[in-house]
């Protein structure tokens, strides 16, 4: 993980830095943008992907599984690795909550979760994972990253952000 320490940072730091969620960064989105929340949940947790009718949830699990078979298999340098991004993560999910407003504090799960992934793949993969840095990056322009656009694994991210002027920061 030392090799990576500064990309685990980054994403330790973004969580930290208030702006989940938020549409301050006027930066447009290359992937399918979703503006109503109702939608993007129905894709996110109803709709099915691919030949194997994956759900989102399954997809994600589907490419974290790479990622923890590098964590699991990787002997001890790996373990020592999992030790400490595990004590972080009740820490990021405290931040993210307090981030959130009323009515996107049932995507909490969700996120927090994305943003494990993002820092297990960054801590043993570097940036070489473009599932995950795409998810990511997409929490990075203010997005919430709810499903997939095409016939997976062809096609790209459907994205919902928020454009109202709700910016977040959710009393806690």
């Amino acid at each position: 993980m030392a090799e990576n320490s500064n990309l685990v940072n980054e994403v330790i730091d973004f969580v930290n830095s208030g702006l989940l969620l938020s549409s301050v960064k006027q930066v447009v989105l290359e992937d399918a943008q979703i503006a109503d929340l109702d939608t993007a949940k129905k894709y996110a947790w109803v709709q099915v992907y691919g030949e194997e009718s994956f759900t989102w949830s399954d997809l994600r699990s589907e490419k974290m599984s790479e990622v923890w078979d590098m964590v699991y298999g990787g002997g001890e340098k790996y373990s020592e690795m999992d030790i400490k991004l595990s004590e972080l993560l009740d820490e990021l999910s405290n931040s993210v909550q307090k981030q959130l407003s009323p009515k996107h504090r049932e995507l909490l799960d969700d996120i927090v979760s994305d943003l494990k992934c993002c820092l297990y793949s960054r801590a043993v993969q570097g940036k070489t994972n473009d599932f995950f840095e795409g998810i990511f990056s997409t929490y990075l322009k203010g997005g919430w990253p709810c499903g997939w656009a095409g016939d997976w694994p062809r096609g790209h991210l459907l994205v919902y952000r928020d454009d109202t002027t709700d910016t977040g920061g959710g009393d806690a």
